[in-house]
């Protein structure tokens, strides 16, 4: 008999997978392109909306993957019906890939969010179901046994598909062009690395501010229910409550920023006392870096063209107390022409680097894409350029791991005396860091590149 704690656990974990549901039909209608946009007008209760959340994004980042595996029990292959189809989905995510969660409780919930087809979706999950077991999967066997989460094996007596040069885009929910590419680029060995950092549930890494160590910031947040670690300079989320909602995040003395995110900023090499251009700042964890190695006696000057995403900027200046250094422009008119010692310019990007958050863009990549992309890129970074002082220091960075995005745009501008000091390309870790890219260039003598056409 079920207790009162466990009947409400029930009725928020029901009402959070309802939410899943809804989000994923939007999606699957193109009514939204961030996830976090699907779910933030649903009336859910923090626990409720991270468990949405985690649901929304598991489904999505491993699609390809579950429905194919679904595909094996669909003998006439899945319906056509998106709401069915995406709550077919969101079973067999919880049955494969969630953990924690009973497999008669993730049919039994998912089946009760069907509106038509409930017999075909009971039938289809439970015979899923029973092909998950403990133990390793056997190598002679890839297209028929898949490792799953903690030692638990998905065997099927089908193979997932029939082609076998494909398992590996399948298996990690990812587009064939873009592993191919991969290959192409990075090698046999790293592409597997690659695609499974893709579709793995991203590490949340948080990063000291205000004068706190990652030894007294790891101290704070235990001492709130919060699990982490030290690593290195920064501190690792690994479970328990969550750090967003301690005094510690209230008082400023922590941002979520990835390593690969960090490195970038770092290259800069701000001084104190200097003028630093955040020129693609939002949501500003680079630029309250940049405001805290510039220090009172400097400045960072932080543009973003998304007038919606400025107020981000704006938020964490305020929480981490950097009013008196850290100015957010309000038009690209205020910008320095050749005045600015350094400038950082986070290009927007294909975000191939960073797929394990930005799970929805896996469906949006084409192959010409990246071309596309690079246009706009080389007159932001032409615009960087224009804002430094001569012989001063540009970094260029992206969340790529593409060429077009990456060395061949910082090319494109190496004339008039500007020099390529340095590139750090960083392929993504699973559950370490994102993948992503710099390159610190340092400006000619004399001023001499051509106009952006009024872009801001």
């Amino acid at each position: 008999m079920r207790g009162l704690a466990d009947l409400l656990l029930l009725e928020r974990n029901m009402t959070a997978r309802a939410a899943t549901l809804r989000a994923l039909v939007q999606f699957e209608r193109g009514r939204g392109e961030r996830i976090a946009e699907l779910l933030q007008h649903e009336q859910l209760e923090p626990r409720e909306r991270a468990f949405a959340s985690e649901l929304t994004h598991g489904v999505l980042r491993n699609q390809r993957f579950l429905d194919a595996a679904l595909a094996v029990f669909a003998h006439r292959g899945l319906p056509d019906d998106q709401r069915l189809c995406s709550a077919l989905r969101l079973g067999a995510y919880q049955l494969l890939l969630l953990g924690g969660v009973p497999a008669r409780a993730a049919v039994h919930e998912t089946v009760e969010l069907v509106q038509h087809g409930k017999g075909f979706a009971n039938a289809v999950l439970r015979r899923l179901s029973e092909c998950v077991s403990d133990g390793e999967p056997d190598a002679k066997r890839p297209l028929h046994e898949f490792a799953l989460l903690k030692g638990r094996l998905l065997k099927l007596s089908k193979p997932l598909l029939s082609d076998p040069s494909k398992l590996l885009a399948v298996r990690f929910s990812l587009p064939d062009f873009l592993v191919a590419r991969w290959q192409e680029n990075h090698g046999k060995d790293a592409v597997t690395e690659i695609a499974a950092a893709a579709s793995a549930v991203p590490a949340i890494t948080l990063r000291p501010c205000r004068g706190v160590v990652a030894e007294d910031l790891a101290a704070k947040l235990t001492s709130a229910a919060v699990e982490c670690a030290v690593d290195g300079a920064m501190v690792r989320w690994t479970g328990g409550a969550s750090p967003f909602g301690t005094a510690a995040f209230l008082e400023g003395f922590f941002v979520a920023q990835d390593p690969t995110a960090m490195r970038a900023a770092l290259a800069v090499d701000a001084a104190p006392g200097e003028t630093i251009v955040d020129l693609c700042a939002a949501p500003g964890t680079k630029s309250t870096l940049l405001a805290e190695r510039v220090g009172q006696a400097g400045r960072v000057l932080a543009w973003d063209i998304d007038v919606a995403r400025r107020p981000r900027i704006l938020e964490n200046v305020q929480r981490l107390r950097l009013g008196d250094r850290l100015v957010v422009l309000d038009d690209a008119a205020k910008l320095p022409v050749a005045t600015a010692d350094a400038v950082l310019v986070d290009v927007p990007c294909s975000n191939t680097g960073v797929l394990a958050r930005r799970v929805e863009v896996r469906y949006r990549l084409r192959s010409g894409s990246f071309a596309q992309l690079a246009e706009l890129q080389r007159e932001l970074l032409k615009q960087a350029l224009r804002c430094v002082k001569p012989g001063g220091r540009v970094v260029y960075s992206t969340c790529s791991i593409e060429p077009e995005e990456n060395l061949d745009v910082v090319r494109s501008v190496l004339s008039n005396g500007v020099q390529l000091l340095s590139s750090e390309l960083t392929l993504p870790a699973k559950h370490r860091h994102d993948g992503g890219f710099f390159a610190v260039l340092r400006a000619g003598l004399t001023t001499g590149i051509p106009s952006s056409g009024g872009r801001g």
